[in-house]
């Protein structure tokens, strides 16, 4: 049989208490009125039911879709077990969509793939076409499958690079040696491909990590010989010659003559290629190729609920306001994507895509994605609560967790780990409360865990109208490592990871959070906060009651052509563990920033309880911040002692606590009691 415990990479995010269900947690009452109309309630069986049949329990429809047509005022719509292979587009406003008790269901982009026959070499093809997205996504008895790959991804760590088995070899893109070539024409040198005839790769995909900011060269292998590869570029800055692009790195090929191990798939021509372990039947495995896009899609009908539903290899379209999505799981959300520019639209780099008004998100599990978590591209007073959101964006570059330009969402009580890039980045007013936030920028640097950014508009600062981050954990962050070959030369080019990347940013507290252990590699480059503020002016920025530790800079400052400013910035009440310094090149911005009552290079084992496992309390001994803080209205309220603590804790006071309280949920057909060898281990509390 498939090795799933080899092949299977999702396992590794699972603890040994993981349960098979969301825990359930009431939700506020929609209303009477709402009640009323969903009074009305249809069951649907996927298999038992009929379309033809009345939807009652007894006479259970067939699929979600028929159950939906048939409720123009709303109403319920309950669920039997099973895997339902279909886009739901909601037909009506105040539907709700929801599990039968204590039955699994699934509502799935994917199809089984059957026909199978031998292709060569132990490898079976079928016909497979017409899926929605770029690429599609494999699955076989349930787990992930890998597609194609030089060299192969093994160790079921989608976010590494450096570790044996990631998938990532050491390349140099050579496109520095072409400079004067604009046409679309590149090579690349693979440094440890040895023995590939030529023109093996030929129709090959080539994607790159490479160069001083770490782009994405990627595009069509026209020729190989030796080690050096020939690319039509895709990249439009990498067309270009782009300057920041040459250089070495990590890179992979995706190829159907890449397919030489078991559990490897490639797509092309209109045929699947899959290759089973030996000595087993093909047609005795289910397969499951992605064929849709989106599980549901939810367009101008307000008022729908979605509960206790997996969704898997899809993703929702909620283009709706006033929706209550709670208990539900999205896995592998989507597949690999390229594309032409160094940024993207919200769409090109999927997600649970959101545009719209008060809509929540609930004790939802959110995992395994080479793109975004969730795509917030307009509205206002959204909700993310007591979510778990991980294993998020393995095409890195300007992936996220969540990325949200709508106004005023707020993302609270959740647990957001192991991200490509970033884990929340946003350009309005944002609320980021009581989350559990760490391992951000696995495949990147230049970036932050939270970010917000005037990008290009170099002399405007972003005005985030008074956002809030605050109660936070946000922790054990790096950048992606060094190459050999970068290494081998003491060049560690340009890496920078920052708790809080808030360029050109203005109007915002961020208080009470607690940041630690941001390094980098080869060169010390984690940051606590970097401003800008390049060519604009700054203003109404406050730190209050911050605990730091174990990052090499405190502030950072971009003074731009010596055309920054900065007013009524200041940071009060906070407690920096360990030697940290402040950089600006021009050093006359850091002197408009006001300092009061901080504690800066306390000794972290005389203050904090045990800052090795991240408990940041305070300790009777730590007397240089106990009652040495300031009074802040709205801040520091409900202090013990004569005057509040410097740094996030209060002594005396029980100790808030940060992060979703849901269970990591189990899916077939993970082993819950094992743990991944290798594979990173959830931070403690």
């Amino acid at each position: 049989m498939i090795n799933h415990n080899r092949r299977t990479f999702i396992r590794h995010l699972i603890l040994a208490s993981c349960t098979t269900l969301l825990p359930v947690s009431a939700f506020s009452a929609q209303g009477a009125e709402l009640e009323e109309i969903r009074s009305h309630r249809i069951y649907v069986d996927g298999h038992n039911g009929r379309n033809s049949n009345d939807g009652t329990e007894s006479s259970p429809l067939r699929t979600i879709q028929s159950a939906s047509n048939k409720l123009p005022n709303g109403g319920d719509i309950v669920i039997r077990e099973g895997v339902y292979r279909e886009t739901v587009t909601v037909a009506y406003a105040h539907q709700s969509f929801s599990n039968y008790p204590n039955e699994e269901v699934t509502v799935t982009g994917l199809d089984v793939v059957t026909g199978w026959s031998l292709y060569k070499d132990g490898i079976y093809q079928a016909n497979f076409s017409g899926f929605e997205t770029q690429f599609t996504q494999v699955f076989a008895n349930d787990a992930y499958m890998q597609m194609a790959r030089y060299p192969n991804q093994s160790n079921g760590d989608m976010l590494s690079v450096r570790e044996s088995g990631s998938g990532y070899a050491d390349i140099v893109v050579n496109n520095a040696a072409d400079k004067n070539d604009t046409t679309s024409n590149k090579r690349v040198v693979f440094n440890d491909m040895n023995n590939i005839p030529d023109d093996y790769w030929v129709g090959g995909y080539f994607r790159g990590i490479s160069g001083k900011t770490w782009q994405n060269p990627h595009g069509r292998i026209t020729s190989n010989s030796g080690n050096l590869i020939q690319v039509k570029s895709e990249l439009t800055d990498w067309t270009k010659n782009n300057k920041n692009i040459p250089g070495s790195g990590w890179g992979f090929i995706f190829h159907l003559n890449a397919l030489d191990v078991a559990g490897e798939w490639y797509a092309q021509d209109g045929k699947l290629y899959f290759k089973p372990e030996d000595n087993i039947d093909v047609n005795s495995l289910k397969i499951e190729a992605q064929k849709r896009e989106w599980a549901f899609i939810i367009n101008g009908k307000d008022n729908t609920s979605i509960s206790g539903l997996n969704i898997k290899a899809a993703s929702l379209q909620l283009k709706s306001d006033d929706t209550v999505i709670k208990k539900t799981s999205f896995r592998y959300i989507f597949p690999y994507f390229s594309r032409a520019n160094y940024n993207s639209s919200f769409k090109q780099q999927g997600g649970i895509y959101v545009n719209g008004n008060n809509n929540t998100f609930g004790e939802c599990y959110v995992a395994h994605t080479w793109g975004n978590g969730f795509s917030i591209e307009d509205g206002h007073n959204n909700t993310i609560h007591n979510c778990i959101i991980e294993d998020i964006g393995w095409n890195a570059q300007f992936t996220s967790s969540v990325l949200t330009h709508a106004f005023n969402t707020t993302i609270s009580n959740s647990t957001l780990g192991s991200t490509g890039r970033f884990h929340i980045r946003f350009n309005d007013k944002i609320n980021i409360l009581y989350n559990d936030i760490f391992d951000s920028t696995r495949l990147g640097q230049d970036a932050g865990s939270i970010e917000a950014t005037s990008g290009s508009a170099y002399d405007t600062a972003l005005d985030i109208k008074n956002s809030v981050i605050a109660y936070n954990h946000i922790h054990d962050s790096s950048t992606l490592p060094t190459s050999k070959a970068v290494a081998s030369n003491g060049n560690s080019g340009k890496q920078f990871v920052v708790a809080l990347y808030l360029e050109d940013v203005k109007n915002y507290t961020a208080h009470h959070n607690v940041i630690w252990n941001f390094q980098t590699d080869i060169k010390d480059d984690g940051t606590f906060v970097y401003l800008g503020p390049r060519r604009t002016t700054i203003e109404n920025v406050k730190y209050y009651n911050n605990t730091v530790y174990n990052t090499h800079y405190r502030i950072r400052l971009w003074n731009r052509d010596r055309q920054g400013a900065i007013n009524s910035t200041n940071f009060t009440n906070n407690l920096f563990a360990g030697p940290m310094v402040d950089l600006e090149s021009t050093n006359t911005l850091l002197k408009c920033i006001t300092h009061e009552n901080e504690l800066n290079d306390a000794n972290p084992s005389d203050t904090f309880v045990d800052h090795l496992n991240g408990d940041f309390r305070l300790r009777a001994s730590a007397t240089d911040a106990i009652n040495k803080g300031k009074t802040i209205a709205g801040i520091t309220n409900n202090f013990v002692g004569s005057t509040p603590d410097i740094g996030a804790y209060e002594y005396g006071q029980p100790a808030w606590v940060p992060g979703a309280s849901i269970a990591r949920p189990c899916f077939a057909p993970m082993n819950c009691d094992e743990a991944t060898p290798g594979a990173k281990a959830i931070p403690k509390k």
